[in-house]
């Protein structure tokens, strides 16, 4: 550890110049590299690290006592909220200044001295916050904030803010006439990150506990305003955040907690506009949910939509041209019977390829061949199955079936360029990544890869021995057409990270890895989650068509369980158990095989009726459909 680890060896009850509380809730990965990034500052004072978790179920805690035992643990039964778990810390501290801190950020070396000899040189301000930048290197709005109104409120629902990002009507809520790259006074602190004087954080009394999520910053910046103090934004040092939380900003429950955040505030502080805030509330929860709704529609139904289109437009071309050739009439095959057949067999294509990876992130060619090969046969046994008047041409339908990897194949590469910059099939074996850090360091980084993506990703390491040095890495991504950069926290300062990053901006995409290079986390934009990596995760059942093909062997199992219960009842010892839990697995409760322990380290699936025949980590690192059928016989008719 760095130096300056001695210094939050302090305990709770002595003064101290800064007291550091963090919240967390099942953010394990980033809580650990957040308090690393807090170990390798430069401040020369005593400080402390208080963190209060908020009754997590991903061993936040047996992290937290194994790794850092000096840091003071206030472990909550039961989630509290933000700013009641703040509260409960800001009691058991005795300190000048108060750093309230989110886990899923990491700060610079300097960010803890810049912030303290402001409010040392300035007592007229109460609290400071700094730039925050995205995991791709991008400044966050919500860096520097005025206060809500009704009318900057519409601005922001409706995204006017946004096309008039610099605009002091249109943007005043993230005081976009403001330069981002100057000091200045603000309103409205960030929650993710707060400076602010302890005496002050005393005499508000903390953190409003109305608020139980979003808001609280908001209200205690108000009261900050009322006690007579400022507020200095100070962009002479930045803190990344990965916004790693797991809350969806589409999610019903974000926007309950937001918007009801935003209606406490309008009741406490604009109660002359109560019915303009009521209005405007209503909106932003109609719009918001609407808007949430457009996004799943776009993500999930959009592309197949488009590819049902191109198969039927397709199908419906051959048939043209065959209708010409063969019977010398283009019309031929002008019925509504014969657009219905095409068409079903279009949608019977397209749920076989979704099944088999076609619209995941991650998708190879093996398993578009198993969607043409399993499609094919779906849609010949189904063609056995029409109407007389429906069956109009095998030619046809067995010409739109052997397109069909082709159509999807081109398709697919077209999404990904148009989405991911990227003209490759698979985005993820596109990534060429650069390591940046010492050899040690980066080979360890490489074995973490290597059980993620595949070997040839990894294009060099940068450093005097490799692709070249931190200064030249400019040069070095754009001659070896590097995609994503990786840096080893323990051989890379913060800051240097931290300018490479907002230096480069979102040409690449970022992550960072923990001081024992063991772990990396890091987010691609400010509107996705933070994902990461471990040494410990390389679970094939975590990956979406394993877990999507686990689920359709659970189904078929079940149904066929109701049809041939009489053969499970003459050769199975287990009969009882089957019959009273095949509706279970049947409605998605449990899994025909689960995990044998609790271990939570392990990938999160339903309870299992039986377990497997290996090792739970041996049966979640190697899943796959041949080995769940052959567990689920073993246990129905053998051991």
């Amino acid at each position: 550890m760095a130096e300056n680890h001695a210094h939050s060896s302090t305990t709770s009850q002595d003064h101290l110049s800064i007291g550091i509380v963090i919240v967390n809730y099942n953010v394990k990965y980033f809580l650990r590299q957040c308090i690393e990034s807090i170990y390798r500052s430069s401040f020369s004072k005593e400080y402390k690290v208080v963190v209060v978790d908020n009754n997590s179920a991903d061993d936040s805690l047996d992290m937290l006592r194994s790794q850092f035992p000096e840091v003071s643990v206030i472990a909550n039964k039961e989630n509290v909220g933000f700013g009641r778990a703040n509260n409960q810390a800001f009691d058991i501290i005795e300190a000048d200044y108060i750093l309230i801190l989110n886990p899923d950020t990491l700060v610079q070396e300097d960010t803890l001295q810049i912030c303290y000899d402001y409010l040392e040189s300035n007592p007229e301000y109460g609290a400071v916050g700094v730039k925050l930048l995205d995991g791709a290197g991008n400044y966050l709005p919500e860096s520097k904030r005025g206060f809500p109104t009704p009318l900057n409120a519409l601005f922001k629902l409706t995204s006017l803010s946004k096309i008039f990002s610099k605009s002091s009507f249109f943007n005043s809520y993230y005081l976009g006439h403001k330069d981002s790259e100057q000091t200045q006074q603000m309103e409205v602190l960030s929650g993710a990150f707060t400076f602010i004087r302890k005496g002050l954080l005393d005499s508000i009394g903390g953190f409003d506990e109305d608020y139980f999520m979003y808001g609280e910053d908001i209200e205690m910046s108000y009261q900050i305003k009322e006690q007579g103090m400022h507020i200095a934004y100070l962009p002479t040092t930045s803190i990344v955040h990965f916004k790693g939380e797991s809350t969806s900003k589409s999610s019903i429950q974000y926007i309950k907690n937001f918007y009801g955040a935003m209606g406490i505030y309008a009741s406490k502080r604009n109660k002359g506009k109560s019915g303009v805030w009521g209005l405007i509330l209503r909106c932003g929860i109609l719009l918001s949910a609407l808007a949430g709704i457009l996004k799943s529609i776009g993500r999930y139904f959009l592309r197949p939509l488009i590819d049902s289109a191109i198969l039927i437009g397709g199908a419906t071309l051959i048939s043209r041209i065959w209708a010409t050739i063969y019977f010398d009439n283009p019309h031929y095959y002008e019925a509504s019977d014969t657009i219905l057949s095409i068409s079903v067999a279009a949608v019977i294509l397209i749920l076989t390829y979704a099944f088999f990876g076609q619209y995941d992130k991650r998708h190879n060619l093996k398993h578009l061949m198993y969607g043409f090969i399993f499609g094919a046969f779906a849609v010949l046994s189904v063609y056995g199955l029409f109407p007389l008047e429906w069956r109009f041409s095998r030619f046809v339908l067995l010409s739109l079936v052997l397109l069909s990897p082709l159509i999807f194949y081109i398709t697919r590469l077209a999404y990904n360029l148009f989405s991911e910059g990227s003209f490759s099939f698979d985005t993820f074996s596109a990534k060429r990544i650069a390591i940046v850090g010492e050899n040690d360091s980066c080979r360890q980084i490489q074995q973490i890869l290597n059980s993620h993506l595949d070997s040839h990703q990894v294009i060099g390491f940068v450093n005097n021995e490799g692709l070249g040095s931190l200064d030249e890495i400019t040069q070095v991504v754009a001659s070896r057409k590097i995609s994503e950069l990786i840096f080893c926290s323990k051989d890379v300062e913060g800051s240097k990270i931290m300018n490479v990053m907002s230096s480069l901006g979102n040409k690449v995409t970022y992550k960072i890895a923990a001081d024992d290079n063991k772990s990396l986390l890091g987010s691609d934009s400010k509107d996705e989650t933070g994902a990461w990596y471990t040494m410990d995760i390389g679970f094939k059942i975590d990956q979406v068509f394993h877990r999507r093909a686990k689920r359709f062997v659970d189904l078929l199992l079940s149904i066929m369980v109701l049809f041939f219960f009489p053969i499970v009842l003459l050769f199975s010892k287990r009969r009882s158990l089957i019959w009273s839990n095949f509706i279970s697995v049947l409605i998605g409760k449990k899994t025909w095989i689960g995990y044998n322990s609790s271990e939570r380290l392990l990938p999160i699936i339903r309870e299992g009726v039986f377990s497997p025949l290996v090792s739970d980590t041996y049966y979640a690192r190697n899943y796959s459909v041949w080995l769940e059928v052959e567990t689920i016989i073993k246990r129905f008719f053998g051991q």
